[in-house]
């Protein structure tokens, strides 16, 4: 069983569950992933909690959240929010153990994609550490740019557009200003936000030629191709197998 805490926003993380179906979609019905999707929009803004110091609510929150899984006998957990990232070393290690880290993916992929990508995350995210404390981000960081800060509030603003479910298509000139203002060779979505906007550049515009590195579509179809019960291909926070 796949368990998803979402609500953060809550359109990014229906839209996720939408994408593991999709890409299980030449599947028999049956054989699709088992998923529990908590969707929690409730939650205390991540950006502020680590902004202000004051995270210790959105820390219980979330253990809260893990634990209820867990009671549904859950095996893998996706925290479908890059910027809460930062609290998952501070959760007990049997809540640690089942989730598969975005922040995980992201680096990963760098490393094995090796190419210059426009990390594009919310504000609490670069400033919590999320990255910059993993074990990866030394060996990833050559081949990551960062925006510099005012396009850094541009990136911000985007997301927060996203959350108040302004149209994709009015948001897309500002992402595709945003990469094309940079020497890279695409873009991370470092933010589920993101993971709408990436789909849509996937689905109409291949004239674009960016690559774009999206860890929710990376783990939807790595969740789709494998038998169930699911036994993931991608490294959990604490760097050991997930099962």
């Amino acid at each position: 069983m796949i368990g998803i805490v979402g609500g953060m926003g809550p359109l990014a993380s229906a839209e996720f569950v939408k994408t593991i179906y999709e890409a299980a979609a030449a599947a028999v019905e049956q054989d699709a992933p088992r998923v529990i999707l908590y969707s929690d929009p409730t939650m205390p803004d991540r950006t502020e909690a680590i902004l202000t110091g004051r995270d210790e609510a959105l820390a219980a929150r979330l253990s809260d959240v893990l634990r209820w899984l867990e009671s549904q006998q859950v095996t893998t957990v996706v925290i479908c929010c890059v910027t809460i990232h930062y609290l998952v070393p501070r959760l007990p290690a049997p809540l640690r153990a089942r989730v598969l880290s975005l922040v995980d993916v992201i680096l990963e992929e760098v490393l094995q994609r090796r190419r210059r990508y426009l990390l594009l995350c919310t504000t609490g995210a670069r400033a919590s550490g999320a990255f910059d404390d993993h074990p990866l981000w030394d060996r990833a960081r050559p081949w990551i740019v960062m925006p510099a800060a005012e396009d850094q509030r541009r990136v911000h603003d985007l997301i927060y557009r996203l959350k108040r479910n302004r149209p994709l298509d009015e948001t897309r000139p500002c992402l595709d200003a945003l990469v094309a203002g940079y020497e890279v060779d695409g873009f991370i979505a470092g933010c589920t936000e993101l993971h709408m906007l990436a789909k849509r550049v996937r689905e109409t515009d291949a004239r674009v030629g960016w690559e774009c590195l999206d860890p929710l579509a990376t783990i939807a179809r790595t969740v789709a191709r494998l038998p169930q019960p699911f036994v993931s291909e991608v490294t959990c926070a604490d760097s050991s197998p997930c099962h």
